[in-house]
C-alpha cells in the first residue's frame, strides 16, 4: 500500500522527519576534530594558484543526466591549489595532530607509499580527514583555506578553456594526464604532466579529487548562478526518506572529480580494468560515500577563498 495516499502515511512521515533530523545532528555533520599536540610543527604551505573572477558554463552538454542541465555560474575571485596535497604535506599534518599514516594503497608493491613518495598524492583518507586538514590549515594561518566548492573546481579545471571536453581542448591526447591504466599502475608524483592554461597541476587524473559540495543528481537544475556551494546537507539527508529517483546512498555523498590513473575519455569507454571510472573531463562529476569509506585513488586540493566553508 502507498502510505503517501493516506493519513497514515503523512503522520509517520512527520516521525520519519523527525528522525532523520536526529541523524542530520548525530551522524550527518563532518567530523573535523583534531587535537594539536605539537604545535611547534608548522604547515607546509600549499603552492596556490589565484584563479580570477568571472562566469562560465558549468556542466557536461554530452556527459551524463547528472551533469546537465549546463547553466552559467560567476564566480568570486579564489585560489586553488597548484597541486595535489602530498604525502609530505599530509605527514606534517599527521604529526602535528597525532593522526594516522594512511594505509598502504594495494598498487604500492615493496614500498611504503606514504612515507617513501613524499612528492606523490596523498591517498587513503576519508572525505572528513580532507576537511579536517583544510580546518587544520585555517586555523594555523588564519586564512580560509578549504575543500573547494563543485563549481570552484570545475572553473579551475577548465583553465580558461571555454566549453572544451578536456582541459587542454577537444583532442584526445593520453600524454596530458595520469591516466587509462589498470589498478595496479598507481599515481605519479604532482606536476609529472603538463599544467592546464591556469598553471595547476594533475586536475584530471592521477587521483580523484574530493570536494566541499553535498551529491545531488538534480542540482544543476536549481543552483544558484552566483557562488553556489552545493545542496544543503540536511536537505540531502532529508530525501534518504523519500529517495524519488535516486538511491538512497547518494544523500550521504559527497562530490568527486577529476577522474584518477584509471580514468578513461569517456563515460562511454570502459578503463583497462573493465569498469567504468569518471572520465578526463573538467565537466564529469561523481560521487564518494563519507567515512569510513576511502580509496587507493582518492585524493583532494585545497581551495583559498571565494566562498564560505560551510
Amino acid at each position: 500500500m502507498n502510505l503517501r495516499r493516506t493519513g497514515m502515511g503523512a503522520l509517520l512521515g512527520i516521525v520519519a522527519l523527525g528522525v532523520g533530523a536526529a541523524v542530520v545532528v548525530s551522524k550527518g555533520r563532518p567530523q573535523l576534530h583534531y587535537d594539536d599536540v605539537r604545535p611547534e610543527l608548522q604547515p607546509i604551505l600549499p603552492e596556490m594558484v589565484s584563479i580570477p573572477g568571472g562566469a562560465f558554463m558549468m556542466g557536461n552538454a554530452s556527459g551524463t543526466a547528472e551533469e546537465q542541465p549546463v547553466h552559467e555560474v560567476e564566480l568570486s575571485p579564489y585560489a586553488i591549489g597548484k597541486y595535489e596535497v602530498t604525502n609530505r604535506e599530509w605527514k606534517q599534518f599527521a604529526e602535528a595532530t597525532g593522526r594516522y599514516h594512511p594505509a598502504n594503497p594495494l598498487f604500492a608493491d615493496g614500498i611504503n607509499y606514504f612515507l617513501d613518495r613524499p612528492d606523490s598524492p596523498v591517498v587513503e583518507m576519508t572525505w572528513s580527514d580532507a576537511a579536517a586538514y583544510c580546518a587544520w590549515l585555517a586555523r594555523r594561518t588564519g586564512k580560509d583555506y578549504h575543500l573547494p566548492s563543485e563549481a570552484q573546481w570545475e572553473y579551475a579545471a577548465r583553465g580558461g578553456l571555454a566549453e572544451k571536453i578536456y582541459p587542454w581542448g577537444d583532442e584526445r591526447r593520453r600524454e596530458m594526464a595520469n591516466m587509462d591504466h589498470d589498478w595496479n599502475h598507481g599515481t605519479m608524483p604532482v606536476g609529472s604532466f603538463p599544467p592546464n592554461g591556469y598553471g595547476l597541476y594533475d586536475m584530471v587524473g592521477n587521483v580523484n579529487e574530493m570536494v566541499q559540495d553535498w551529491y545531488s543528481e538534480k542540482y544543476y537544475s536549481r543552483s544558484p548562478r552566483k557562488d553556489p556551494g552545493g545542496p544543503s546537507g540536511l536537505l540531502n539527508y532529508f530525501s534518504l526518506i523519500n529517495p524519488v529517483g535516486r538511491s538512497r546512498g547518494k544523500g550521504r555523498c559527497k562530490v568527486l572529480r577529476g577522474g584518477s590513473y584509471r580514468a578513461p575519455f569517456t563515460w562511454e569507454e570502459y578503463n583497462p580494468d573493465g569498469m567504468h571510472e569518471t572520465p578526463v573531463q573538467p565537466g564529469a562529476r561523481e560521487y564518494v560515500a563519507m567515512d569510513p569509506y576511502t580509496h587507493f585513488d582518492l585524493g583532494f586540493r585545497v581551495a583559498l577563498g571565494g566562498i564560505s566553508n560551510k
